[in-house]
Parts: structure tokens; C-alpha cells; sequence
């Protein structure tokens, strides 16, 4: 064989080498996607409707929490039908109930996501699992918006299906797609605004920057941390322009005004609810060291591809491996693209996320602990590690790092499918706070294998600020034979006869004390959390002695 038949034959062999690469990477996207799909909607209904979820059920319904506490917490024995009344659109209400809710009570919310679970309720009817059964159908847009990102971006289709395949089965964001919040819509606008911030810098046509002034104010509706993307996408553009002032940058702050013009009715909401807004947000004020932040900043990180559930005390060898993988594909990224590619990648994850640390170790806070708040930060690592994937895997002239790359799609891939397969068949995940609501199915299940029983509470300071979202969230578990009486401390409910047995769900002393003169028993303490009590009234009267 010469050699012009020896080359020939190489190309031959090369050319069917990257056939069967394509076809099995082409089959690998395909099977993801279809995994992912199939994981948002598995067992929708199975995990616990916690606190947060009983709130969007909340300002769905157009009732405000006051309002539920007026009319529930007067003492009079009540169904479990009559809490759930307040999960439920209320006619009466419309929609102006849950702008006046939300305006009211979370201004912290813009009210897209809402008025969208609003009309969606109302057609489908109230269960637990409709709501999140549109976050599910939102997060499905995620894949077109984050393909248009990347061909923006990285100008490459591969780099756009891996980053998509590894968002289908990303555990973190397969959780918050079942999720009755709104965060998969957040995902979904942050990208968008993005792609089109790009894409009206590239074509610089009036109609491009109206989409991009649209899509800017889409995701101001959606979330009050769209600011920080809004502020890295207006920090990138002016760097890109060397913060000269020219005719672009002119038409960069028209649009953006446009959208910000658009946010503004909802904006004189938030700025006159400040006081509220931060009263809600006091939680996130506590004090933690700095070990326990970078702790859980980098389990979070990890969780983007890897999450079995395992807690925040240590990281497992395949999370430090991935912290490697994400710290390199950083690395890669800088070295290996243009200025306005990194850039861009760069601010998105980082104003974002040092709006939340900074403060956290300035003032002391939990704000970078709270895994959803992160979300562009999260979406720029998956955006370096696909990029980093896609420029490794084809046809090159080194092999061995060529399938050490497949085999890092590949393990990426199935840790992605393990953790959501595991997660699926849970009924509590880390993203459901279950220190403060895993006993409450031990809960429900004492009080539901009674034949009459009668469960009272009030707004015990066991319960916090939220006491009635607790008793909602309990309610998703109650039987409908469960009565319940809620009282505010310190009144003492007057119990009435033909109950089998009395509970009591997370009593104030006060209540406790106060029961057990007026009857003359005693209560024992079925269950003690930090965060749940249940006692029950004893049968036998206080002998005398």
C-alpha cells in the first residue's frame, strides 16, 4: 500500500470513527433529555407540600395570612376542608386578591409566576400536584432558552445539546422543577434575557432590543434577585463598549429603561412594602461562621450534578471530583475563548453570587445558603462544564484524554440520573427544609389512625412567624375526619365532647397548662422536635389524692 492509499484509508477509518461518535453521542442527549423529562413529572405529588409551596397556595387563593388567621384561629372546631379553603382560588377573590396578597404580605415576590399558578388552579382544580405540575411544564422551557444561549454565546450546536443534557438530569434543577415556586421560571427568564441581551449586541436592530427590554422585564416579574442578573448583563455590556458612550450604549439604556419602566408598577409596590419585605426576610439574618457558608456554598456547587441527599457536615469523593471538573472547566474556559465569552460567563455567575456572600460576611447572614438564590451562578458553571465537554470529546491527536472525557460525560450523566431516581422515590430532600417538617407525616399518621380525633394548636412561638403555613402544610396529610381547633395564646378553647382522643400540635405552655386545668387531665408527649410537639390528652381524669 502506498502512501496516498495509506492516508485514504486513515481518512476512511477517521471518517466512520466520528460517524459512530456522533450517532452514540447523538443517542446519549436523546436518552438524557428523555430522562430528564420523564424525572419532572415522576411521583410530582410524593414530596411534602412544605411551608414555602403553602404559600404560593396562599396568594393563589387571593386570601392573605392575616385573614386566615382572623377567621381560623377563633376557637371554633373546624374541618380539615375549612384550612384548605385557603389553598383554593376564591372566586370572590380574583385576581386583584392575589396581587393585594402578595403586595401585602410578600412584595419580596413579584406576582408573575402567581397570576400564571392563579389561571392554571382555576381551569385544572386545587391539588398538590398542579401547581407543580406547571413549574414542570415551565422548566421544560429551559432547553430551548438555554440552546439559544449557547449558539449566542459559543456560536457551537455540541456545546448547546451537552449543556443541555446535563440541565435534563441536573438534580438541582429537576427538585425545583417540581417545585410549586418559581423558580424554574426564574431559570427560564434569567436565560433568556441573556440570549437576548446577546444576540440585540450582535445585530444592533431596534426590534432585538425591544426583545431583549421584554425579556428583561419578564424576569424583574418573576423574582426580586433578577436584579443582580440585570445588574451583571449592564456591567458586561459597558465593559464590552470600554464604558465609552456611544450610539449603542445609548440604545442599551433605552431598552433598559424599557424594561425597568415596564417592572416600575410593581417596583412602587415593593419600595412602599419595604418594611415588610424586610421582616421577611429576617431569617436570612442570622449569624453563621465562614467555614459553615464556604461549606455549604460548595455542597451546593457540587449539587448541580451530584446530590444523594447526604447533608452539609462533609463532601463525598464524587462531589470534591466534580468541585475539580467545575474548577477546571473555569480554568479551560479563560484560557481558551474569547474575552467577551468568559466575561460574560464570569459576571453572570459572579455579581449574583457576591450580592448574597458579601453581605453574609460583611453583616453575617444565611443568604448564600439558600441554594435557589444562586441560581445564575449555577447556570454559568453548567455553561464552563459543557463547554469544557464539548471541546474534549471529538476527534483529536491525543485518544486517551479523548475517552477520559467520555467517560466524564458519562459519569456526570449517570450521577445525574442516580440522584434523581433516589430523589424521586423521597418524600423529604434537603430542598424541603426537613429538619423543620420531616415529623410532620409521624404526625398525621398518629392523629389519622383515630377514629374521632380533635387536634388543637396555636400560634405557639415553637412555630415561628408561620405558624399557619404549618398547620397548612400539615393539613395536605390530615384525613378528613380530623377536626381542629386553633386558638391565639392565650386563650384557652373550650373542648367539646364526642372526640375519641385530643392532640395537641406544638402548644404554647400557656395552652398546655390551660387545657389540662379546664379538663381536669393530664397530657402526655407523644413526639419532641426541636421544631414539632405533639401531646395528647389523657383519657383518665387527675385522681385526688
Amino acid at each position: 500500500m502506498n502512501y496516498l492509499d495509506r492516508v485514504r484509508e486513515i481518512n476512511r477509518k477517521m471518517g466512520q470513527s466520528r460517524a459512530l461518535q456522533q450517532t452514540c453521542l447523538t443517542f446519549l442527549i436523546t436518552i438524557l433529555l428523555i430522562f430528564g423529562v420523564y424525572f419532572r413529572f415522576l411521583n410530582i405529588d410524593k414530596k411534602i407540600y412544605w411551608i414555602d409551596e403553602t404559600y404560593t397556595s396562599l396568594r393563589i387563593s387571593g386570601h392573605t395570612e392575616a385573614e386566615a388567621i382572623q377567621q381560623l384561629y377563633n376557637s371554633e372546631v373546624i374541618s380539615v376542608a375549612s384550612l384548605q379553603k385557603y389553598q383554593q382560588p376564591n372566586p370572590e377573590k380574583g385576581l386583584a386578591g392575589t396581587l393585594n396578597s402578595l403586595a401585602i404580605e410578600s412584595p419580596q415576590h413579584p406576582p408573575l409566576y402567581y397570576i400564571m399558578a392563579r389561571y392554571w388552579v382555576q381551569q385544572l382544580g386545587h391539588s398538590l400536584a398542579t401547581p407543580r405540575t406547571l413549574s414542570a411544564l415551565i422548566s421544560l422551557l429551559v432547553f430551548p432558552a438555554l440552546y439559544w444561549l449557547c449558539i449566542e454565546l459559543f456560536e457551537s450546536p455540541l456545546v448547546a445539546w451537552i449543556a443541555i443534557a446535563l440541565m435534563a438530569v441536573s438534580p438541582f434543577h429537576v427538585l425545583y422543577a417540581q417545585e410549586a415556586r418559581e423558580y424554574s421560571l426564574w431559570t427560564v427568564t434569567t436565560l433568556l434575557s441573556s440570549a437576548a441581551l446577546l444576540r440585540a449586541m450582535r445585530v444592533q436592530t431596534k426590534l432585538h432590543w425591544g426583545i431583549y427590554a421584554a425579556t428583561l422585564a419578564l424576569n424583574l416579574y418573576t423574582f426580586l434577585f433578577a436584579w443582580f442578573v440585570t445588574i451583571a448583563q449592564g456591567i458586561y455590556f459597558l465593559k464590552t463598549e470600554n464604558f465609552r458612550w456611544n450610539k449603542t450604549v445609548k440604545i442599551y439604556l433605552i431598552a433598559l429603561s424599557a424594561g425597568i419602566l415596564a417592572f416600575s408598577p410593581w417596583l412602587w409596590v415593593t419600595v412602599a412594602n419595604l418594611n415588610r419585605l424586610q421582616t421577611s426576610a429576617a431569617w436570612t439574618n442570622q449569624k453563621v461562621a465562614f467555614g459553615f457558608l464556604l461549606q455549604r456554598l460548595l455542597v451546593h456547587t457540587s449539587n448541580i450534578f451530584f446530590d444523594l441527599n447526604t447533608g452539609y457536615k462533609s463532601l463525598n469523593p464524587p462531589s470534591i471530583a466534580i468541585l475539580f471538573i467545575i474548577a477546571y472547566s473555569i480554568y479551560f474556559l479563560c484560557r481558551h475563548t474569547p474575552q467577551k465569552v468568559w466575561l460574560f460567563i464570569l459576571i453572570l455567575m459572579g455579581v449574583p453570587a457576591l450580592a448574597l456572600i458579601l453581605p453574609d460576611l460583611i453583616l453575617g447572614g444565611l443568604r448564600s445558603t439558600t441554594a435557589r438564590y444562586l441560581i445564575p451562578y449555577y447556570l454559568g458553571i453548567q455553561l464552563t462544564v459543557a463547554y469544557l465537554i464539548a471541546t474534549q470529546i471529538p476527534i483529536s491527536r491525543h485518544p486517551r484524554n479523548q475517552k477520559l472525557w467520555h467517560l466524564i460525560l458519562i459519569a456526570l450523566a449517570l450521577s445525574g440520573i442516580l440522584s434523581c431516581a433516589i430523589s424521586s422515590q423521597a418524600q423529604f430532600w434537603w430542598n424541603k427544609s426537613p429538619s423543620k417538617n420531616q415529623y410532620l407525616p409521624q404526625i398525621a399518621k398518629i392523629v389519622n389512625q383515630t377514629p374521632n380525633p380533635l387536634l388543637i394548636s396555636d400560634n405557639s412561638p415553637i412555630l415561628g412567624d408561620c405558624f399557619t403555613c404549618r398547620m397548612l402544610s400539615l393539613s395536605y396529610l390530615l384525613d378528613p375526619k380530623v377536626k381542629l381547633q386553633l386558638v391565639l395564646e392565650p386563650e384557652i378553647p373550650k373542648i367539646p365532647a364526642g372526640f375519641s382522643d385530643i392532640f395537641i400540635f406544638s402548644p404554647s405552655q400557656t395552652l398546655i397548662k390551660g387545657i389540662e386545668a379546664q379538663q381536669k387531665r393530664q397530657t402526655e408527649l407523644l413526639l419532641n422536635n426541636q421544631n414539632f410537639w405533639l401531646w395528647k390528652l389523657k383519657k383518665s381524669p387527675i385522681s385526688n389524692p
